[in-house]
């Protein structure tokens, strides 16, 4: 039998709340379903925001020489997540409202990319892109700095993997196969939190090699 498609996970059988639930139960699953899509529209508004204000920035011709064809250093991969989400993933969750068990398991593999390349992004916004886009900032009388509207997507995991939890708190133990799915999308989006950190420690022990082999040369005689 054919899952039915929603972006984290649920089977057949969770495609319609059973009679014998209570209707508390029925309201607090249908309000963590709620927040989750509410949520969501407001993130893909975000990422929308980010692409429409701050993308055309880097073709002006006044573009500090630092952060010409930087693009992708600054903005990571948040293009792709926003093409995942409001193309895909948005309209899933919105299809699973009248089905609060119906969420279900789909790959994030590309947060972790985005943490990696996030402390880059951080130092170029930091060295050089703070001054030069807070003019736009304050064209947009907008009170957020493109530096917070890029934490967004860091914040968005975690946000996913409490919401999850809330939606585990509120399963019986006797819908076994809806928690362990559930279980499962937890572990999903946690294991791309840690894999993110992973990248990060990677890099970091890549760069102390790095360092540690041009010291020798510099300062090794016998080299």
């Amino acid at each position: 039998m054919q899952q039915p498609s929603c972006p984290w996970v649920l089977s057949p059988s969770a495609l319609w709340i059973p009679s014998r639930l209570s209707v508390s139960y029925c309201s607090k699953l249908r309000h963590i379903i709620d927040e989750m899509v509410t949520t969501e529209r407001e993130y893909v508004r975000s990422l929308s925001y980010i692409i429409d204000s701050y993308f055309p920035e880097m073709e002006r011709l006044d573009l500090p020489q630092d952060l010409r064809g930087k693009r992708s250093v600054i903005f990571g991969n948040l293009e792709k997540l926003y093409d995942f989400h409001s193309q895909y993933f948005l309209r899933e969750l919105e299809s699973c409202c009248n089905h609060p068990l119906r969420v279900s398991h789909y790959q994030f593999g590309m947060y972790a990319l985005y943490s990696k390349n996030k402390p880059k992004s951080d130092s170029l916004l930091a060295s050089h892109g703070n001054t030069f886009f807070k003019f736009k900032q304050v064209q947009l009388g907008d009170k957020m700095d493109l530096a917070s509207y890029l934490l967004k997507p860091i914040q968005r995991m975690s946000k996913y993997a409490l919401l999850l939890k809330d939606l585990i708190k509120e399963c019986s133990e006797a819908q076994e196969q809806e928690l362990g799915y559930l279980r499962a999308a937890e572990e999903m989006v946690k294991f791309q939190l840690r894999h993110g950190n992973d990248l990060l420690a990677m890099d970091a022990i890549r760069s102390c090699h790095f360092f540690t082999t041009w010291a020798t040369a510099i300062w090794d005689p016998a080299l």
